[in-house]
């Protein structure tokens, strides 16, 4: 998980449930009410997300300023001190005796010399709080309790994926517990934040080896389909169109790696599933060119028969476009856009432009393999 000095602690991209919760801890630390700033504006230090896909944070400035009480005490927020929620069911307990140790235990993280290293088996490099460094009016008896129940993943972490001492989780082979250091356990809590809500009640996110690349991503997915209809059965139309839009606003390329580490990750119920695009796909729609031209086109038809790996679609669909319009007869049938009917003949030469491009890149592609 981290390299640490006394100044900043660095992230490196793990499994998707570490990821998930390293995202929605960022996504905290946007919001503008989230820590302290002593001269009231927004802090524009306390992270980093870098190329090489790994996150700095700079624990003084942030792990000093959480506004705990706000933030991590109130319904609908990460943690519900009345007892039982949705995604970590008693992590802190129901009677909220354990909220002194909670706020000590964040801000613990501000001065590494209250932590030391720890071999998690979450992250690998992890860090433990040194509980007897901590404030010594809070009650020992609590704190005891407190660090004993987060000591393994267990099902206050995570309601689906934490195993339990009677029933044992086959997503981690069958054991009662995983050990997992400290910082993972404060990471873990927000998970849920990283993922958006679909229509079917299905919720998702994107895994990525890079931070900044799922930082992006996933901004982008609640963006284009979190006030939609679209639901988890969309799963290969919601990365190919998260893809595209990454590539053609940032203006950027994936880079092989990332281009063949990219899946949606999908919560429905008590069942996850995962899902990732064939690499020539992405290789395809992260081409800058390629991202443009079909954000530009906007039809659905071109877009499915372009992920679909579909090719000669393009040639036969600009032919037909070309014929009809020659013959003044109806397009409808082959393109749905307004402003593309209306400009039919320049359509159809977008359109084969898109195939003439994917070709180049696909043989470029080929080359280079």
């Amino acid at each position: 998980m981290s390299d640490n000095n006394n100044e900043y602690i660095t992230l490196y991209p793990s499994n998707w449930l570490y990821n998930a919760g390293v995202v929605g801890f960022l996504s905290c630390l946007d919001r503008e009410d989230y820590l302290d700033d002593n001269n009231g504006k927004k802090n524009n230090t306390k992270y980093e997300t870098k190329e090489d896909g790994t996150t700095t944070i700079n624990n003084k400035e942030v792990f000093s300023k959480i506004k705990v009480e706000e933030n991590y005490f109130e319904n609908g927020k990460v943690i519900n001190l009345k007892g039982k929620n949705q995604y970590y069911p008693n992590f802190i307990d129901v009677g909220g005796n354990q909220k002194e140790v909670f706020k000590e235990f964040i801000a613990a993280f501000s001065d590494l010399n209250k932590t030391e290293q720890y071999n998690c088996e979450l992250c690998e490099s992890g860090l433990l709080v040194k509980k007897d460094n901590l404030d010594n009016g809070i009650d020992n008896d609590q704190k005891e309790k407190f660090f004993s129940k987060i000591s393994t993943l267990n099902m206050a972490h995570n309601k689906i994926l934490g195993p339990s001492e009677k029933f044992p989780n086959s997503y981690w082979n069958f054991n009662s517990g995983l050990k997992i250091c400290h910082f993972c356990t404060f990471l873990l809590i927000h998970h849920h934040l990283a993922f958006t809500k679909l229509s079917d009640g299905s919720e998702i996110f994107i895994n990525a080896p890079s931070f900044k690349l799922m930082y992006e991503l996933n901004k982008l997915v609640r963006e284009l389909f979190g006030k939609t209809d679209v639901d988890s059965t969309k799963k290969r139309e919601i990365l190919a169109m998260s893809v595209i839009e990454y590539t053609r606003r940032l203006q950027t390329t994936l880079g092989q790696w990332n281009a063949m580490n990219i899946e949606i990750v999908i919560k429905k119920g008590d069942e996850i599933d995962f899902y990732t695009l064939p690499y020539e796909t992405v290789n395809i729609i992260s081409d800058r060119a390629i991202a443009s031209i079909l954000s530009d086109i906007g039809e659905f038809a071109i877009f499915d028969s372009v992920i679909s790996g579909n090719y000669s679609f393009l040639q036969e669909i600009s032919y037909k476009i070309i014929r009809a319009s020659f013959k003044n007869e109806s397009i409808s049938a082959f393109i749905k856009m307004y402003k593309n009917q209306n400009n039919s003949i320049l359509t159809a030469q977008k359109i084969l432009k898109l195939y003439a491009t994917i070709i180049d890149r696909r043989i470029l592609y080929a080359r280079t393999k």
